[in-house]
Order: structure tokens, then sequence, then C-alpha cells
């Protein structure tokens, strides 16, 4: 079979950052996902958030092995 017999078929690998439309979405969800949390650490405040922590780790405590009072 000779070279210019051959069929070739031009194959291009479709990586993600060259699809534009892709990191245009990406980009703008990262800037509306720390817009949106900015806003909701706001209005919570401080005192929101300590509570609200307080509750998830009573809600999902964590497997912390021994317990310190069995320390000393």
């Amino acid at each position: 079979m000779k070279q210019k017999d051959r069929k070739t078929e031009k194959v291009t690998t479709m990586t993600f950052f060259r699809n534009r439309n892709f990191l245009e979405g990406m980009a703008l969800g990262g800037i509306c996902g720390i817009i949106i949390g900015s806003v909701i650490a706001f209005t919570l405040g401080e005192s929101g958030l300590i509570a609200m922590r307080r509750f998830i780790d009573n809600r999902f405590p964590r497997n912390r092995g021994i317990e310190y009072k069995y320390l000393y």
C-alpha cells in the first residue's frame, strides 16, 4: 500500500482549554460564587456564622478518637 493511497484523517483532541465558552462559564461561575458567598457571610455576620458552625458540629460530630477527659 502506497503512502498516497492511504486515507488520512485529521484527528483533533478537544481539550477543555480550547473551548472558549467553557472557560468563560467557569470564570463567571467562580465570580458569582465568590459574590454570593460574600453576601451570605456579611448578611449572617460573625455571630450567625459561629452559631451555624456550632449547630453543624453538634449535628455531625467528628470522630476524634479518644475524648480529652480520658487523657488525664
